[in-house]
């Protein structure tokens, strides 16, 4: 039995691909859908090829489709990579009729239904060193370092053509790489390419709490906002708790000054009365 075969029929175990996830992925709010969208999430996510391309129109990558697509209604045929399989396979999962998928550049495989894979390949001729295609791939398929050659593992890149852009030089190559996997091979491949894309997320949320990590990529932007609104968050939460601690002392100061006055009249703790109550006032506004 293949592992999507497996973890379909067990639904309950498959939402373990929405646990510990990296910050970016933050904003979809996960833990706040019921069971049901959960699980059709994961088996949507579990369906895509983890690309990250973001054809679909998902610069983060192939979780946030998934989620796009269980919760905001967005078309299941946007995957180009995954073809008419991948669409299918969607399809499947939500009760649905299919759709002809998104037209892809690249010829349609026909054993796979899928468009042919391609692998990017550097020139190594015309690479500068310039480093700007290694931060471009989302599972650190390239490999080098500044004025030096670079290169692309071949068996790690995935083809989503990321990198194409960053490059001033246009260096970088695309070749056709067709090949025929298993299902049981191909839920493997995809699994150990989503904990490098999700490895990949840490690493660049690392770099920017600690000031190292330049934001030069939507996904890094994107980010970097992610993480700004989640400091302010924890800094309004901490002003808060520190303002109920001294509204309680305030409380406390009060009642006791209070209970005073009413055994004898004092100026001086009438006046310290005064002054803690309008305190808490503040406080409390």
């Amino acid at each position: 039995m293949s592992t999507n075969k497996s973890q379909h029929s067990n639904p309950e175990n498959i939402t373990h691909r929405l646990e510990d996830l990296p910050v970016l992925f933050d904003p979809l709010k996960l833990n706040e859908l019921d069971d049901d969208m959960r699980i059709r999430i994961a088996q949507i996510d579990q369906t895509l090829p983890q690309t990250q391309c973001g054809l679909c129109g998902h610069h983060d990558g192939c979780l946030p489709y998934a989620h796009g697509i269980i919760v905001n209604d967005e078309s299941p045929n946007l995957c180009v990579p995954g073809g008419q399989a991948v669409t299918n396979k969607i399809a499947d999962i939500l009760n649905i009729p299919t759709k002809p998928a998104a037209p892809s550049k690249w010829r349609i495989d026909k054993h796979t239904s899928r468009p042919i894979e391609v692998r990017a390949i550097i020139r190594e001729s015309d690479c500068i060193g310039c480093t700007k295609c290694i931060p471009a791939c989302p599972v650190d398929a390239i490999i080098g370092t500044a004025k030096h050659m670079h290169s692309i593992i071949t068996d790690l890149c995935t083809g989503c053509e990321l990198c194409l852009a960053p490059c001033p030089v246009d260096c970088i190559d695309l070749v056709e790489h067709p090949r025929l996997l298993s299902e049981e091979m191909r839920q493997f491949e995809q699994t150990h390419l989503k904990k490098r894309y999700h490895h990949h997320l840490n690493r660049i949320e690392n770099g920017i709490k600690q000031g190292i990590k330049p934001v030069v990529s939507t996904v890094e932007s994107a980010m970097a906002n992610v993480i700004s609104t989640n400091k302010t968050a924890t800094s309004i939460d901490e002003y808060a708790a520190k303002n109920t601690i001294a509204a309680a002392k305030l409380r406390t100061q009060i009642k006791k000054i209070t209970k005073q006055l009413s055994v004898r009249n004092d100026e001086n703790l009438q006046k310290k009365l005064s002054q803690l109550t309008l305190e808490l006032q503040n406080l409390n506004d």
